[in-house]
């Protein structure tokens, strides 16, 4: 055979996702086979009944005389977790097979660095292999035809001669039967069954405008899709191409039908073995992302291999229409390494087709040995194998299942066992054909030409045929000289990529420019309370005279004072008479008049400031229009909330501003959203996207923590706030958090009541109580929240009552914080691990505990603390003490309302400064501009933000800076550690959280969840 002198472009893979048997996702799929996992095994009963189609008489009519296969058993299906405009109806008439395009696509397209990538949407093409469609469409084929069937019946001349009645009643109770167990035939039916949507889905949902098609070559269809892709890549037909194959076609009539044909084992898979005795049907699915290898080197991209040519062939005509022809496969094989441009002898690997059968290992092994040993290979010098040894035969989907092990494979240099080759299939000369079926794990031994390469067979009915050329990746080997590369080979499958769907980062604040204040903040600073009270008679005199300066930045000069007043006023009278009452208190130096004067702006501050904690509310002090104020005039509170509608509103359908804000006088409007605020699901992400709005904002002034903590679901803004998560990945963990809780099903749910009094005689009460009953809230020393059992809960609002207490019950759904709610605790784990949680750069006090996260805390350790945190009581108290033992002398709460603020007075006492940066009685401006002034009081906010840090609101880098997720673009080969995340849980919740709208006692401080 001729080789070109000059090959088509080389394609890179540089993205990859699959669902498989056993292996919802690629990196386990990689793990099973290099572990030598079997994945076949008996039909799932849900699937379909064996006692219906089974017979083990290969003559029995219309039965399978083979109920083995390699079942996808579990993928995640999270379209609204993943910001996917899928509504429920159409996600249920969507088939699995088209779901599991759906989510391998996107990891593979996170994997390749999307959506930050900077490939245009509009030259992504999506080509996928299928064959057949899925099951589903036979259900509802079934549900049309039962109208025949009936038909049929009610002509036999037996069921005639029943009685009216009795006919009437076989057919209403069979119709209701069998339509009860078929999927109803709507708008979405169609278009969720069809083959060629499969493409058009991902199309559609990625918002992709290249082509988008499906390719239908029988068993080699993912190849097929493959050629088209890398063909028009290499066109410049697009930049880059979603690609591979599906297959979800396991219903009794493919077992029935492929029986017939005599092609199915009943005992299992056996590639190249003397035992081979037929192949064993499997599913799943396989997709790449594929671009020029050139432009994935322009771009950085890390490059798991090279396809460097696709060849395909008919077998013309042959024995049959099904049958192998070994001149149709050799043909393929050629043109695939003629299009490559290598010399098929320096292959070391080829992944073949094997489906099991004597005869057709036979023929394939023939037709690879005509190519290979004739163009000098030598005796056992390439390694053989067949992914369908682990999983069996995936039809549609065989041939990129067998591309993506082969690709893993030489991304990390190994060679994975191929299974159950005990005594070699007789019908082939082993001793004169260069191949050897490989039974271990192993090293891929570098070929002497250095580059190691392999080839991927699949062939299918109607005498098609594919067969791929990939090497692995080296950098510059293709490119053109002269010419440098940033991209990078050595990155693991595990690799965590951002899912940041293209949220762009916060509106900039000028750094090194000290900002004003909202409104008026006049501050004093001086050497004596004498030297303050002087300054603030004559600032009196001159305010009472209309003279009130102009809202300005503080004189950082009065950092360093000895004794501080600063005082929030809206007009020159206001600040003349707050300023004549800090006279008087500073003369009187009394601390009642203090912090009556802290209520209404007016604070005192002495000496160096203590350590700052900020601490983030969590669910019960959302209101209508909170941050309204600040919203419409502060860029960086607006994009907050922009930023988080980007997030939330695929989950919620609409905008999550338009849960929050209400821009009319409607009434009725206002009460609806009120009722709406109650609901969980948008409870949880706007109170989170408060506390963060109002951190960005609090960071727009210089001012960021030492320490952190927060309350409940707030300790999640504390998260964001240390660094440990993205505020992205925060909303999509409140989510998740939610949406857990309402799968919790059970007997009881539990209850929970709200107790104020003393702290000694709620914790004595609640143990005196028979039944499960704890403090599941240790707020204050006055307040707590109790949960339990509903009897129990019942029991101790009596004993708490008899005793003098005040005790609300909380109209929860669940007793939140208590054990009743613990089966939540590792699936929330499993959620978060998806969201790229790290170490935390602040301390931050866990709520499980009370105490810091400790130092050396890894990953596992916050999600277990994380994943503890909804079924364990809220150590608040102990939280408090904590920040004050490690130094904590200002307390912000940063979010709606005041609570954790009124917790840490009554914790704390005057020993602190305890501020809120938001009341709806004051309003956003004069609430956070109170609590600058307090901040300015205690030494604080007198420095503008430092010029390049990054947003408060992102990760936090704790190690050598990389941008987040990769690894540094080189030459050279760096290995880049990570997790492959994939998505969230795909439950929902509706809590009715029972909170009062308008911040008073008791239910403002109450906090459960």
């Amino acid at each position: 055979m001729t080789v070109p002198h000059a090959a088509p472009a080389p394609v890179a893979v540089v993205g990859l996702g699959a669902i498989m048997p056993d292996a919802p996702d690629a990196a386990t799929f990689w793990t099973n086979i290099k572990g030598g996992r079997y994945s076949i095994s008996d039909v799932p009963p849900e699937r379909w009944d064996p006692g219906l189609f089974y017979d083990p008489d290969p003559h029995a009519p219309d039965k399978t005389y083979s109920r083995i296969g390699g079942w996808v058993r579990d993928f995640t299906w999270d379209p609204l977790g993943w910001r996917l405009p899928v509504p429920p109806a159409v996600s249920a008439q969507m088939e699995d097979g088209q779901k599991w395009s759906v989510a391998a696509a996107r990891s593979a397209l996170l994997d390749a660095g999307w959506p930050d990538w900077t490939v245009d949407p509009e030259r992504v093409a999506v080509i996928i292999g299928n064959a057949i469609g899925g099951d589903k469409q036979y259900r509802t084929v079934l549900r049309v035809q039962l109208a025949e069937v009936a038909h049929r019946l009610s002509a036999a001349p037996s069921f005639a001669a029943l009685p009216p009645a009795v006919r009437s009643a076989v057919l209403a109770e069979t119709r209701e039967s069998f339509l009860a167990g078929l999927p109803e035939i709507t708008e979405d039916t169609m278009p969720g069954e069809l083959a060629n949507v499969i493409a058009g889905r991902i199309a559609n949902l990625f918002n992709f405008r290249g082509p988008n098609f499906t390719t239908d070559a029988a068993c080699a269809s993912g190849l097929a899709a493959m050629s088209a892709a890398v063909r028009g890549l290499q066109a410049g037909d697009f930049d880059a191409a979603v690609t591979g194959g599906v297959d979800r076609n396991m219903n009794a009539a493919a077992f029935v039908k492929f029986c017939k044909i005599g092609a199915l084992s009943a005992t299992g898979t056996r590639p190249f073995d003397a035992g081979a005795d037929g192949f064993v049907m499997g599913e799943g699915a396989a997709l790449f992302v594929l671009k020029r290898l050139a432009d994935a080197e322009r771009d950085g991209d890390r490059i798991y291999a090279v396809l460097l040519g696709l060849g395909g062939s008919s077998d013309g005509r042959g024995k049959g229409i099904t049958a192998p022809n070994p001149v149709g496969q050799r043909l393929a094989v050629e043109r695939a390494w003629q299009i490559a441009g290598l010399d098929p002898a320096l292959a070391t690997c080829v992944e073949a087709h094997g489906t099991s059968t004597r005869v057709g290992d036979a023929t394939e092994l023939g037709s690879l040995s005509e190519v290979f040993a004739k163009a000098g290979a030598t005796t056992g010098s390439i390694a053989l194998g067949s992914v369908k040894s682990n999983i069996g035969h995936l039809k549609a989907a065989a041939g990129a299942a067998g591309l993506l092990k082969t690709v893993l494979g030489l991304h990390e240099k190994v060679l994975a066992p191929s299974l159950h080759f005990v005594q070699p299939n007789p019908n082939v000369d082993w001793d004169a054909i260069p191949f050897r079926v490989n039974t271990e794990l192993r090293e891929w031994p570098a070929p002497r030409h250095g580059i190691r390469c392999a080839g991927v067979s699949a062939f299918g009915f109607g005498g098609t045929n594919f067969h791929a050329v990939v090497e692995e990746y080296r950098p510059g080997r293709h490119r053109p000289p002269g010419q440098t590369s940033r991209s990078y080979a050595g990155a693991d499958l595990g690799r965590r990529t951002s899912a940041s769907a293209g949220v762009p980062e916060p509106a900039a604040v000028s750094a090194g420019v000290p900002r004003p204040p909202l409104r008026g903040a006049a501050v004093v600073g001086g050497r004596d309370a004498a030297d303050v009270a002087g300054q603030l008679a004559r600032l009196a005199a001159d305010a009472a005279a209309g003279r009130a300066p102009a809202p300005a930045a503080p004189d950082p000069a009065l950092a360093g004072a000895a004794v501080r007043v600063a005082i929030d006023y809206a007009d020159a009278a206001d600040l003349a008479a707050k300023a004549t009452k800090a006279v008087e208190a500073l003369r009187a130096d009394d601390p009642a008049r203090w912090r009556l004067l802290r209520a209404q702006g007016v604070f005192r501050g002495r000496g160096a400031p203590g350590r700052m904690a900020f601490l983030y509310t969590g669910q019960g002090s959302q209101y209508v229009n909170m941050l309204h104020e600040l919203r419409a005039r502060e860029p960086v509170v607006a994009e907050a909330f922009a930023e988080a509608d980007r997030v939330m509103a695929p989950l919620l359908g609409r905008p999550l501003s338009a849960y929050i804000f209400d821009e009319g006088t409607d009434e009725a409007t206002r009460r609806r959203l009120e009722q709406q605020l109650m609901q969980t699901e948008i409870t949880q992400p706007a109170v989170l996207a408060t506390d963060l709005a109002l951190t960005r904002l609090l960071d727009s002034y210089g001012l960021r923590p030492d320490l952190v903590m927060g309350h409940s679901l707030g300790e999640y803004g504390a998260l964001v706030a240390a660094g440990a998560l993205s505020f992205e990945a925060a909303l999509e963990a409140v989510s998740a958090r939610g949406r857990e809780m309402a799968s919790l099903t059970m007997t009881d749910n539990g209850a929970m009541v709200a107790v104020f009094g003393p702290l000694e005689e709620i914790e004595r009460i609640v143990a005196e109580t028979d039944g499960y009953v704890v403090v599941a809230n240790i707020n204050s020393s006055k307040q707590a929240v109790v949960g339990g059992a509903t009897e129990a809960v019942q029991r101790a609002t009596t004993a708490f009552q008899q005793a003098g207490l005040t005790a609300t019950r909380i109209p929860v759904s669940h007793a939140f914080h208590t054990s009743i709610v613990a089966p939540a605790s590792e699936p929330l784990k499993v959620a978060l691990r998806r969201l790229d949680v790290r170490a935390p750069a602040l301390p931050i006090v866990a709520n499980v505990t009370g105490e810091f996260y400790p130092a050396d805390a890894d990953v596992e350790t916050m999600l277990d603390l994380l994943g503890r945190q909804v079924a364990s009581p809220v150590q608040f108290v102990r939280g408090l003490r904590t920040l004050y033992a490690a130094g904590a002398r200002v307390f912000v709460e940063v979010g709606p309302k005041k609570a954790l603020h009124g917790f840490v007075e009554d914790v704390l006492g005057d020993d602190v400064t305890a501020l809120f940066t938001n009341h709806p009685k004051a309003g956003d401006v004069v609430s956070f501009n109170q609590a600058l002034c307090g901040l300015y009081a205690a030494g604080l906010g007198f420095t503008p933000p430092a010029a390049g840090r990054p947003a408060i609101s992102e990760p936090i880098a704790t190690g050598n800076p990389t941008t987040a997720g990769r690894t540094p673009m080189t030459t050279d080969r760096y290995t880049e550690l990570g997790h492959l995340f994939a998505d969230v849980l795909e439950r929902g919740m509706h809590v009715y959280t029972g909170s009062s709208p308008d911040g008073h006692r008791p239910r403002s401080r109450s906090r459960w969840w």
